[in-house]
């Protein structure tokens, strides 16, 4: 009995002594360009480990507790590289590194959405030959406390893998990888059926008024978890508390340098877009301070769904998402043509993805050539019985998308607060409008529906946000 309890902490021992890197590091990964590249790891404590990638040498020694790092040079994109760790008792090689950009991908259904199940999924599998495009796909989890660790491993794009990748992420990234011919990682931390809060970290959360915060813990500020759910007696869903999410999916990236972030996400938050805008914001100002970096973060406003409630509350949501836009280094991409009445998951995830990748082209890659930005409300002038909008972002000029020349998706009103539908002309890139039942008009709205059907666009194909001028 003592020889086999020997046997068993010798081998516990022997299996301490390795030393270990996170699983996001594996082979087919891409760091991110020009920034220092981190490595970490666990060995024995004060162990010696030598750190071997792309002609640099570096030791490091692990700490009290086994935990080593080294930061690496930043380089230029390129590779394949190698990247080797050598213990005192055994040596760690990862091949096919790449160095290019990293792009996070979060948010729910619509960006977990896989290019299996995409609009001709089986053609743009087979034509999918794009090896410097690599994904890591995050496990769906939710934990009460922060977690440093992933289990999962990259993979490379080819026809027999991309069907797994997010179709948004895939098809933005081809996109950019054709313009730019720079290597493109997507880190896919999606799942379907979360709210923002979730995503949101404890910490940042208890920056928000009070009033964001009164739906868990009334007249005070967020406890940890752990005790709101035993304090509550109640069984933790990944809803039901901030941070759920971003504990076990976002924090374990926060040492891996990226370059920005892809976020669709509100479809569960419609019917309560009020503190929506506050949230996001809280959320992306977070995930900026844990990256000590100022990412830029492109939104992708909701599509059209719903054709049936009356009641605008896909609207109201969009709306608080073009809200954000107060926020620097933040972009919407418009994709109120994109949708499907019918269906919450539409299927046709390329055009979805190559609006984000116009939108990533002109502000990332230095491409001012692109058009990418959807028209957008400035202002109005009220002229008589008619209101003249002014759009900013109109590219190549304003178009109406209709062979009969007919403008739809605006409303009007007077003081009654009563809206009609709106007659209206293009004329001088600016939309005219106007109903007779508004002599005295005062307020417009501008697809202030589930799924409108307005048809207002620039001449580069993109389609106007909507807006309203009224609070009421």
């Amino acid at each position: 009995m003592k020889h086999l309890l020997f046997i068993f902490l010798f081998a516990s021992l022997s299996v301490q002594a390795k030393v270990t890197l996170p699983a996001i590091y594996s082979n087919g990964m891409v760091l991110q360009r020009n920034q220092p590249i981190r490595i970490w790891g666990q060995a024995d404590p004060k162990e010696k480990i030598q750190i071997l990638f792309a002609e640099q040498k570096q030791t490091a020694k692990a700490d009290a507790k086994g935990y080593w790092e080294v930061n690496l040079k930043a380089l230029e994109a390129g590779g394949p590289y190698q990247l080797q760790i050598t213990g005192k008792d055994n040596q760690i090689s990862i091949k096919d590194i790449l160095i290019g950009d990293v792009w996070l991908c979060s948010g729910q259904s619509n960006m977990q959405w896989v290019v299996n199940n995409v609009t001709n999924a089986e053609v743009e599998k087979k034509n999918a030959n794009y090896s410097q495009i690599r994904t890591l796909n995050i496990p769906r989890r939710m934990e009460l406390s922060p977690k440093d660790t992933i289990s999962t491993t990259w993979l490379v794009c080819s026809p027999e893998t991309v069907g797994r990748f997010s179709g948004v992420a895939y098809f933005f990234a081809r996109k950019v990888y054709e313009e730019t011919n720079i290597p493109i990682g997507i880190i896919n931390s999606s799942w379907g059926g979360t709210i923002v809060e979730t995503w949101t970290s404890l910490e940042a959360a208890n920056t928000l008024p009070q009033k964001r915060l009164d739906r868990y813990n009334k007249n005070e500020k967020l406890s940890p978890p752990t005790e709101y759910f035993t304090r509550t007696n109640k069984e933790a869903k990944r809803n039901d508390y901030p941070s759920l999410v971003y504990n076990a999916m976002i924090h374990p990236l926060l040492s891996f340098a990226i370059k920005g972030v892809v976020w669709y996400q509100g479809e569960n938050n419609v019917g309560n877009a009020e503190p929506y805008t506050d949230w996001l914001t809280c959320m992306i100002s977070d995930w900026r301070n844990r990256w000590n970096s100022e990412l830029p973060f492109y939104i992708i406003q909701l599509p059209n769904f719903d054709s049936t409630n009356k009641t605008p509350l896909w609207a109201e949501i969009r709306d608080a998402q073009r809200k954000v836009l107060t926020v620097p280094k933040t972009y919407l991409i418009v994709t109120s043509d994109l949708g499907d009445p019918h269906d919450l998951h539409p299927r046709n995830k390329q055009e979805v993805g190559m609006r984000v990748a116009l939108q990533v082209l002109h502000h990332e890659y230095g491409r001012p050539d692109i058009v990418s930005e959807s028209p957008m409300f400035e202002r109005m002038e009220i002229n008589g019985d008619k209101i003249i909008i002014i759009f900013k972002n109109t590219g190549s000029g304003l178009e109406i998308r209709s062979r009969y020349g007919c403008l739809q998706g605006f409303t009007i009103a007077g003081e009654d607060k009563k809206f009609y539908w709106a007659q209206g002309e293009l004329k001088d890139n600016r939309i005219v409008i106007w109903n007779p039942k508004v002599p005295n008009p005062i307020a417009v709205r501008y697809n202030w529906e589930n799924n409108p059907d307005g048809n207002l666009y620039n001449k580069d194909g993109l389609p106007a946000c909507l807006f309203r001028t009224d609070n009421w």
